[in-house]
């Protein structure tokens, strides 16, 4: 079931609270208080699409639920879009939607935003509309979303029953930071793959190191 809300603080911090059933999921119109990685604000304006979905908790989760969102929004977009690890959609170069994913115990919470209609919400971010997209036209916001957010659900219920190595090679195709150069805190080198367990590998000048979490960005 989807519960649909015209305002909400967090789609995240609400569905927790309402301790649903797996792959029930709330969709809020604008959220006030959006939460990004490391807790970050999300900007969340009328206009995008702001969901969370409870599913069973799984160390791909993040990446499963970008490629989810990135396979269901690509028929819309002119523009390739692409996944940049571990929770950022990209499309020409700009932030165009995030993941966020809180563990409850054996189940978990996979926040999604993307950026639709409009103009790019801050600096470094795009929109679907920005882009060259668009959904078909609806008669309310609610009936504009439903099928994006019901097509979002069925995929990511399709990509968690996939193996680890099935799903990975589905997800490396439109991994936008493999082979290349990057940097994060305390470290640079060059992505070589991204691991089972979500870890991103990267070659240094003092071996391979495996990153599980952090701002990673091209060097």
């Amino acid at each position: 079931m989807i519960y649909w809300l015209e305002s909400v603080d967090s789609t995240n911090r609400s569905l927790l609270a309402r301790r649903l059933p797996r792959w029930d999921a709330l969709v809020a119109r604008e959220q006030t208080a959006g939460r990004g990685r490391r807790g970050r604000s999300w900007e969340s304006p009328v206009g995008g699409l702001y969901m969370a979905v409870v599913v069973e908790n799984d160390s791909l989760l993040p990446l499963r639920a970008g490629l989810a969102a990135r396979d269901v929004l690509q028929p819309h977009c002119p523009e390739r879009i692409g996944l940049k690890w571990p929770n950022d959609l990209l499309c020409a170069g700009s932030k165009l939607g995030g993941i966020l994913c809180e563990a409850d115990d054996e189940l978990a919470v996979a926040g999604i935003g993307l950026n639709l209609a409009g103009e790019p919400p801050i600096e470094g971010a795009t929109t679907l509309e920005a882009a060259g997209g668009s959904l078909p036209p609806a008669a309310d916001w609610q009936a504009r979303l439903e099928p994006l957010a019901t097509t979002i659900i069925a995929r990511l219920r399709e990509l968690v029953r996939l193996p680890a190595p099935e799903f990975l090679a589905r997800y490396r195709v439109h991994e936008q930071l493999l082979g290349q150069p990057v940097a994060w805190e305390g470290g640079r080198g060059t992505v070589l793959a991204v691991g089972t367990d979500g870890a991103l590998e990267v070659r240094t000048a003092d071996g391979t190191e495996r990153l599980h979490a952090g701002e990673v960005s091209l060097a």
